[in-house]
């Protein structure tokens, strides 16, 4: 947030509250488990099916990688389902467990090392 001491405080504000990196569209990949196949998807379309989990999450991330190369930015989304204990439920005892839990991955330049 940044404001302009220059200019008066009447009229339009004097706030810039979007800066230039939050309003950059970010792509989605998503990769999920239907029917024994792993899918990936960029931006709710099919991006490729893989047999097993790690090729999927690898052409997820190999994918996000390239977006954040040529300048933008990428999540990875997918539906984490190793049971855990929901930290706000431990006062309820151990047999309360979160079946599965929705989970983001993010790569931004300048966060995201880019090996050619």
């Amino acid at each position: 947030m940044t404001t302009d001491p220059e200019r008066t405080a009447f009229g339009a504000p004097n706030i810039d509250l979007v800066s230039r990196s939050q309003t950059q569209a970010v792509t989605l990949f998503g990769v999920t488990l239907g029917g024994g196949v792993w899918q990936v998807t960029r931006d709710g379309r099919f991006y490729g099916h893989y047999m097993t989990g790690q090729p999927a999450f690898d052409a997820a991330e190999a994918a996000a990688r390239a977006v954040v190369a040529s300048g933008g930015a990428a999540d990875v989304l997918w539906h984490d389902r190793r049971p855990g204990i929901d930290p706000s439920d431990r006062a309820k005892g151990p047999t309360v467990a979160l079946v599965g839990a929705m989970r983001t991955m993010e790569f931004r330049a300048g966060s995201t090392r880019i090996v050619p």
